[in-house]
């Protein structure tokens, strides 16, 4: 059983929907496609305009709530057929909203008979009965375990996803979509796949194409829309996991890291870092720091608003300096390291950060006159140097008196 969850403003335009006023019989009888199944706190009376008034009346405790209509359907698997009736739909949707909070105010559930598989639609008022607003917080998250616990706890088929739909039953936009997820998978489950320039041309043979979305007036990249056949669709509407974000970590995983250090590939290449103390790195400065060279990073928290960054090879980590290595005249060894907190971007398959020293906040002023006398340290052994010592003078002074 999964469960998919959309909200909206038009209570009339919602039960139009789910009891298929569209395709009412010429004498304005409704078609057979549906039936109301259970409801809670409504008119039926009037039919449908009753239904409407009842979930209005709701409405009127809160009418400054944005979207006050709540709609979830709950789609079967074709295999529970036998298994699924209208008492056993109406139990597990009630069990479902009492998981979802969705409790004291106005519903109706409405059985869909237009597919081969078992499905339902609860449509209810996010204003419940005592004018209190029904939270929809985490409620995707909510959503899944509670499907989840449900499919269990009733033997129900648990769907391995897209994979099992047949696209050739499909029509239109639908086949499309299911035709680049087909395609995307295919190339997610190559191992052999580990670039975005080979995720790219393996889609591309297949005839998906890729679109890059970027933040508006910068070259800062935050997502992507897959293509084909003139359609165009954001990558959460292919599937979660194709989102840029997971397709980078995915495709760093099939390249493994060097064995000693974490910012390097095994082929030796240089692993993208993402942001430092709150700033999001451009994509050319990431460009740039994957070419070997020192990138200006403004706007830092901490005590140093501004520093550079570069990748040290003998190290095989990041180094963070106070001033420009690159320059011409700039000894190595007269750059002081201020340590790193960098995120490496998605494609590094890990969100850990690297944390600096004080966790990449403010460096003590005892600690930074300690370094400015130790130059061409690096951040450890200046902070292991430096802890030594007050070890060391803690020793000569003896226990505390109280």
């Amino acid at each position: 059983m999964m469960g998919k969850i959309t909200k909206g403003g038009s209570f009339g335009g919602c039960v139009d929907y789910v009891t298929r006023r569209k395709k009412d019989n010429p004498d304005g009888t409704p078609c057979n496609e549906w039936r109301l199944i259970d409801c809670k706190d409504v008119s039926m009376m009037e039919g449908r305009n009753g239904i409407i008034a009842s979930f209005e009346d709701n409405l009127a405790l809160n009418p400054d709530l944005k979207n006050p209509v709540g709609h979830i359907s709950l789609n079967f698997h074709a295999n529970d057929k036998d298994k699924v009736d209208d008492r056993i739909m109406v139990e597990i949707a009630q069990k479902y909203m009492k998981k979802m909070g969705i409790m004291d105010t106005p519903y109706i559930i409405v059985w869909h008979l237009d597919k081969d598989y078992p499905h339902c639609h609860i449509v209810f008022s996010r204003i419940d009965n005592h004018a209190e607003t029904i939270s929809d917080k985490n409620d995707f998250s909510r959503n899944k375990a509670a499907c989840l616990d449900l499919t269990k706890e009733y033997g129900l088929h648990i769907s391995e996803g897209k994979k099992q739909t047949n696209v050739n039953k499909l029509r239109g936009t639908e086949k499309i979509r299911y035709e680049i997820f087909n395609a995307v998978d295919a190339v997610w489950n190559d191992k052999s796949v580990h670039t975005f320039e080979q995720f790219e041309t393996r889609l591309k043979a297949a005839g998906v194409g890729i679109e890059y979305k970027y933040k508006r007036g910068t070259s800062e990249l935050q997502g992507l829309w897959y293509t084909r056949k003139g359609k165009r669709f954001a990558a959460s509407k292919i599937d979660r996991r194709f989102s840029l974000g997971n397709i980078s970590k995915h495709l760093a995983n099939n390249k493994p890291l060097h064995s000693q250090s974490q910012w390097m590939y095994a082929d030796g290449s240089i692993v993208p870092i993402a942001s430092y103390k709150g700033v999001r790195l451009t994509t050319q400065q990431m460009n740039d720091y994957v070419a070997g060279k020192a990138i200006r990073v403004d706007g830092c928290q901490g005590d140093m608003p501004t520093v550079w960054i570069k990748f040290n090879p003998q190290r095989m980590t990041p180094g963070v300096y106070s001033s420009n290595p690159d320059l011409v005249g700039q000894s190595a060894s007269q750059s002081q390291n201020y340590g790193t907190r960098l995120s490496q971007v998605p494609s590094s398959g890990t969100s850990q950060m690297q944390e600096g020293f004080a966790n990449g906040g403010v460096l003590p002023d005892d600690f930074k006159l300690w370094m400015s006398r130790h130059p061409g340290l690096t951040i450890e052994e200046a902070l292991h140097r430096y802890r030594e010592e007050q070890k060391a003078k803690r020793r000569r002074q003896g226990p505390k008196l109280h």
